[in-house]
């Protein structure tokens, strides 16, 4: 089990595209595993500005002192 103090997003990347965009975030290891889970297993067909998901990447990555000083658990996780 991965440790981190300020939690993990999970994040995707469209392909052709070369950064990931932030789409859940949680405190939790295990949390992450089953957000992406489900995500692999029912992939959401579009973004919030409805524009349809190019052969998503999904990816856990730990979320850093910096993002959480700049208030990312201020926003909305999802």
């Amino acid at each position: 089990m991965k440790r981190n103090n300020y939690g993990f997003k999970i994040c995707y990347r469209e392909f052709g595209s070369p950064q990931y965009i932030r789409h859940f975030i949680t405190y939790t290891y295990e949390q992450a595993k089953q957000a992406l889970d489900y995500y692999l297993r029912y992939p959401p067909r579009a973004r919030n500005d409805n524009h349809k998901l190019n052969n998503p990447t999904w990816k856990i990555i730990p979320i850093n002192k910096d993002e959480v000083k700049a208030g990312i658990w201020r926003e909305v996780p999802f």
